[in-house]
């Protein structure tokens, strides 16, 4: 049983996000405030994964902002893990040297992020933009106010993106800007080609995780997710409850799916 999950508003949450009738706990504190919850049917959940295989979370966040979530205090540990929208692997919580080896080969056949960055210069200080960040030097988001911002303030940019091997994504308040080949389904072929694994489950919730469910032999999206904003592929199952229900719901699937499929193998 190999599970690769996205983390923020598919297993964990934000105060905005919480579930009152579910039982949690702070899973994440940052400048002393506590930011992020887990329930604790999904920790048994992922515990159980871990019993029977891997749970390999799966996630946008840099690997210094995963590390922030504090799943040691929970009794859980992950052998692997994906970060940085695929631009890290990590082994034991170490950066693994064979993945980023290839990413380089990937940045090669993108514009640098040196140039892409300074070609946005002028568009930091449009109206409705609030944050700026670069990602480990892979990429790089801004953090918009959509009452003051439209994404059309940025067509120009946008527009040219293709031609110099690069995306960009709306994932909530954020958009984010990246090389074409760095993203979490890449770093997910390339770990299960490493570990030996043809078949895998996979769950998501926005935009940035559509590749990643395309690739899963089995694939779930959370109720609430923006991806249900489109047209997704059938195979695609979509949790009946939203928030901390709906992970759980989702874990409990995987979970009985594999106890069913050893008892007949």
């Amino acid at each position: 049983m190999i599970v690769f999950s996205d983390l923020d508003r598919s297993v964990i949450y934000s105060n905005k996000f919480l579930d009152t009738d579910r039982e949690y706990e702070n899973i994440e504190i940052y400048n002393g405030k506590e930011i992020s919850y887990i329930s604790l049917e999904t920790i048994k959940h992922i515990k159980k994964i871990q019993e029977d295989g891997l749970f390999i979370p799966t996630t946008t966040r840099t690997a210094e902002q995963f590390q922030r979530i504090d799943f040691p205090s929970k009794n859980i540990k992950f052998a692997w893990a994906i970060t940085s929208n695929g631009g890290t692997i990590l082994k034991d919580n170490k950066v693994f040297d064979g993945w980023s080896k290839e990413v380089k080969r990937i940045l090669k056949n993108a514009c640098s992020i040196d140039k892409m960055v300074s070609n946005f210069e002028q568009y930091k200080s449009l109206p409705g933009v609030t944050n700026f960040k670069i990602a480990e030097n892979l990429f790089f988001y801004i953090v918009v106010d959509w009452n003051n911002f439209k994404v059309n303030m940025i067509e120009e940019y946008t527009s040219l993106l293709d031609s110099k091997g690069w995306i960009f994504y709306i994932s909530g308040r954020k958009i984010y800007f990246l090389p074409k080949g760095v993203s979490k389904e890449n770093a997910i072929s390339y770990l299960a080609n490493h570990i030996g694994v043809e078949k895998f489950s996979v769950i998501g919730d926005s935009t940035m995780d559509w590749g990643m469910l395309n690739i899963g032999h089995t694939s779930y999206v959370l109720k609430h997710g923006d991806l249900l904003n489109y047209d997704i592929d059938k195979k695609i199952i979509v949790s009946d409850s939203e928030g901390m229900i709906g992970s759980e719901e989702v874990l409990s699937h995987i979970i009985d799916q594999f106890n069913i499929e050893k008892a007949h193998a």
